[in-house]
């Protein structure tokens, strides 16, 4: 059976991740069973604040282990919600903190118009582009709706690492990105989007890995 890395770095219930992992017939370790990502496959998950999860990530040095396991060419991420976040240049959220840097942007907040309620919740429709090459896979899913969670959403410098978007009142953004290379980022939640939740993750693991 393979095995997927789950980063448990205490930012989000983890749980229903698992089991959504398990159902698709994968195993799970947490990287702080030995302090390692023990696996070629690291999902990057997190519900909370920008600048407190990347405070975390620096103080255990997790940030520089990342970009170590990056390196390896056979190695891929799957960041979710604020795990997607994570990867882009910086955030907005409490001041100007610095990301991953893995994918070149900014994660601002979705739009400071005092009727736009926020957080964005409920079930979306991700509308993917097409020619995404290596994440060609990710066209079964388009029209497809996911259930969505946040207030601030990552915008990439390059529309090219643009693989999907969505849309919350007039606002289209970026619902899925990618370096195009070894990882993607999902601003919606699969583990919590029912079947085609769980069709997605068995998707992304079977095509990354």
């Amino acid at each position: 059976m393979k095995k997927v890395c789950i980063l448990d770095y205490g930012m989000g219930n983890i749980r229903s991740l698992k089991n959504s992992i398990k159902k698709i017939g994968y195993s799970t370790v947490f990287y702080s069973d030995k302090n390692e990502i023990n696996s070629n496959l690291l999902i990057i998950p997190g519900v909370g604040a920008f600048n407190s999860a990347m405070n975390i990530l620096k103080e255990k040095k997790i940030d520089d282990k990342i970009k170590t396991f990056l390196t390896n060419k056979d190695n891929n991420i799957l960041g979710i919600c604020l795990g997607k976040q994570l990867l882009y240049t910086k955030g907005s959220e409490n001041g100007n903190i610095p990301g991953l840097n893995l994918i070149s942007g900014k994660v601002d907040i979705i739009s400071d118009i005092k009727n736009y309620k926020l957080p964005n919740v409920g079930w979306k429709k991700i509308n993917v582009k097409k020619n995404l090459g290596k994440f060609g896979f990710l066209t079964e899913f388009n029209q497809q709706k996911f259930y969505f969670i946040h207030s601030f959403i990552g915008k990439p410098n390059d529309e090219k690492n643009i693989l999907a978007t969505s849309e919350y009142k007039d606002i289209n953004f970026c619902s899925v990105s990618s370096n195009h290379q070894n990882l993607i980022g999902v601003q919606f939640h699969p583990e919590k989007s029912g079947d085609v939740g769980l069709n997605f993750l068995k998707s992304t693991f079977e095509n990354l890995n």
